[in-house]
């Protein structure tokens, strides 16, 4: 493997970042800015791995979601559970299924800390930057593998409209509207709005419906006004709502490595309800500025799923959630040209859940209900600061956070029986945990083309409760910690054709959280393995070859595993790979910029896309596993001076993977979903003024 990283480099160091491809009309790739550290860096200088996408990018490649960002970022894979009840982000390795988030995401400076936020459509979004290794000291909860931030158009003072029509195989269709309307002098207000459904592909054996359909709307609105030249303020407001009717998944072969057809009988369904509304205030003086933002976010979803996935009554799960956040943050930080920089800042997170679950069992003995209630809420506190000292060709940095979390639960469990309730368990607990998050980096930057970099950073989440509680033990499980060592360069040249970065990992991981089976097996539940590692490289390249023609190439190598862990007294997982984790990702990109000779038409774009991933284990006994498998996009455009039509495709060749896989350990037998065949459609764009 080493031999094939080291022949990949040196193949990248000849043709030239995927994630650094920008529109080469109007954009100089030194000069791009990134505000993930909170300090708006150029990101060929910032100590750090990280990837920006460009709203070009998003529109080319067809990036509708975050799934679609798999393959695109090196070392950043998600897999895709059927439903957008939880979005699994795995960044180097650091990920789980269930419990908190170990990525952290923000759209447009408020934070999304729940895993059913996560995944909601991509309408109008101005670029996306994915930030790999921990966050906590700048960002703190839930940053511990990496941080995506995602930004959507601010309103300007000109008047603007357009929409954009998709219609693609399996009717698939989307339609989404944006008018931007300057209200003063001084202030404007932008309108998105969009609607897509998708009939499914795969039939429900049983009923003969399709089981992974969908419908979404969304709303997003955002308004902002310049009280003062220094003093600006953005009101933002975005709601969307999701239905599904049901879920593809079929009994896994094991030994022939193939997925039955979808049959089971029971009435299933995903509806979501997901509402944001935030400020953000800018004050910017000489010499220093002054950024709050503050948030709320609602959850409420229903989850309505035939478990057995048989034609049998079995298993029947009813769970519904209402899930309420507030989130306050300001910093303040330095603006001059001094070689002396600084940021501090507070954070405030407060979170209230509200969960229902009833489950339904059905045995030869007859049918019971087992009632949970779960009443749960999180308080968090922080304060953080961040110094650094440029000296002739060094950059000096240091940060420490400190984050303080209560969090409280009241659970209620009862069991249905014949028509008659009986009291099983109930209790009140409470969690405090408390944490010091420092990081340090170095870096050597001898001209604008070239940056070297060292970074040394600890990384933290919190512990927490278990869903499914069948012994005292396993009411809650604990925190887990990691060590992250980085180091890389940065390099742009060649009249700005050519950019290379690269960069080398490793993170000592202690008490990693992972997700086991219950001892009744009729559920999950979080517990602490004793050591874990990571370790690993990442390239980006980028080569611009002409103004109208470009390559992009990313590749990420993890090798993560688990150094101690004992599963049970029988059972010793230590030395087997991290489940969810790809051996690789890799990305190739090439885009062609046909110009034509016409007053009417400008130009024809090419765009064909290549992501492939290996192997990776779907749990940690590393029994069943996905082998090595690549899928082709392309899009072809012609644009206009006003409109652009387009082609494109998804999976060309017909690639045939696993999307999702469990077990259920009760039954005996695992599930998996399978990929979809071929995809391809027509767009429209229009810019009506």
């Amino acid at each position: 493997m080493m031999k094939q990283i080291l022949l990949l480099t040196l193949f990248l160091v000849t043709i030239g970042v995927f994630a650094q491809q920008k529109d080469q009309d109007t954009i100089r790739i030194n000069e791009v800015r990134i505000d993930v550290s909170k300090q708006n860096q150029k990101i060929q200088q910032i100590p750090l791995s990280v990837t920006a996408v460009s709203a070009k990018e998003i529109e080319v490649q067809k990036i509708e979601d975050v799934t679609d960002l798999n393959g695109l970022i090196p070392n950043f894979f998600i897999p895709e559970h059927g439903t957008r009840l939880n979005t699994d982000i795995y960044i180097r390795g650091i990920g789980v299924s269930k419990g908190e988030p170990s990525i952290g995401m923000y759209v447009d400076d408020i934070p999304y800390f729940d895993s059913g936020t996560i995944n909601f459509e991509f309408a109008n979004i101005k670029k996306i930057e994915v930030l790999r290794g921990p966050q906590g000291t700048l960002y703190g909860r839930n940053t511990m593998g990496g941080l995506l931030k995602i930004y959507t158009p601010d309103p300007v003072q000109k008047r603007k409209a357009g929409f954009k029509l998709d219609y693609g195989r399996y009717n698939q269709y989307k339609a989404s509207v944006s008018y931007n309307q300057p209200l003063t002098e001084n202030s404007a207000v932008l309108l998105d709005a969009y609607y897509k459904n998708d009939d499914g592909y795969f039939v429900n054996k049983y009923d003969n419906n399709n089981v992974d359909a969908e419908q979404t709307y969304g709303l997003r609105l955002k308004y902002k006004i310049n009280l003062t030249n220094n003093l600006k303020l953005k009101v933002l407001g975005n709601y969307e709502k999701n239905n599904q009717p049901g879920f593809a998944y079929g009994v896994y072969d094991s030994q022939t490595q193939t997925v039955n057809e979808v049959n089971y009988n029971e009435p299933s369904k995903y509806n979501r309800d997901f509402g944001s509304t935030g400020i953000n205030l800018k004050y910017n003086p000489s010499g220093y500025e002054v950024n709050l933002s503050a948030g709320y976010q609602q959850l409420k979803d229903v989850y309505l799923i035939d478990q057995d996935f048989t034609p049998n009554d079995i298993y029947v799960v009813d769970m519904d959630r209402n899930n309420n956040a507030f989130v306050e943050e300001l910093n303040i930080k330095s603006t001059t040209d001094s070689p002396f920089q600084w940021i501090g800042g507070m954070f405030s997170f407060q979170r209230h859940l509200l969960k229902n679950v009833d489950f339904d069992i059905t045995t030869n003995h007859g049918k019971m209900t087992i009632l949970k209630d779960y009443d749960q809420s999180i308080k968090a506190y922080a304060a953080f600061g961040q110094i650094s000292y440029k000296r002739n060709k060094l950059l000096f940095a240091a940060g420490l956070r400190y984050d303080k979390e209560n969090a409280e639960l009241d659970y209620n469990y009862d069991l249905l029986v014949g028509g008659n309730k009986v009291h099983k368990d109930d209790f009140e607990h409470t969690l405090n945990f408390d944490q010091f998050l420092p990081k340090f980096s170095v870096s050597y930057l001898p001209n604008k083309h070239f940056t070297a970099y060292a970074t040394v950073a600890k990384g933290y989440k919190a512990g927490g409760f278990n869903a499914t509680i069948e012994r005292d033990e396993d009411e809650t499980y604990n925190p887990e910690y990691s060590l992250n060592y980085e180091t890389g360069f940065k390099f742009n040249g060649l009249n700005n054709k050519l950019v290379l970065n690269t960069s080398l990992f490793y993170i000592d991981w202690q008490s990693q959280q992972v997700v086991q089976s219950v001892p009744s097996g009729r559920g999950i539940m979080i517990k602490n393995a004793g050591k874990s590692e990571s370790k690993g490289v990442e390239i980006e390249s980028f080569y611009r070859f002409t103004p109208d023609f470009n390559l992009g190439v990313s590749y990420g190598y993890t090798d993560a595993y688990f150094i101690s862990y004992k599963y049970n007294d029988s059972t010793d997982y230590s030395n087997n790979k991290l489940p969810m984790v790809p051996e690789y990702t890799l990305g190739a990109a090439a885009n062609y910029k046909w110009r034509l000779k016409s007053e009417k038409f400008k130009y024809v774009l090419f765009n064909l896309n290549y992501k492939r991933y290996g192997k990776y284990y779907w749990t940690s006994d590393n029994t069943d596993y996905q082998n090595p498998y690549g899928v082709l996009n392309a899009n072809i455009s012609l644009k206009t001076r006003n409109a652009s039509i387009g082609l494109w495709a998804k999976n060309i060749t017909n690639e045939k993977f696993i999307k999702y896989y469990f077990t259920i350990s009760t039954l005996q037998k695992a599930y998996a979903e399978l990929s979809r065949p071929v995809s391809f459609g027509i767009y429209a764009k229009v810019n009506l003024f």
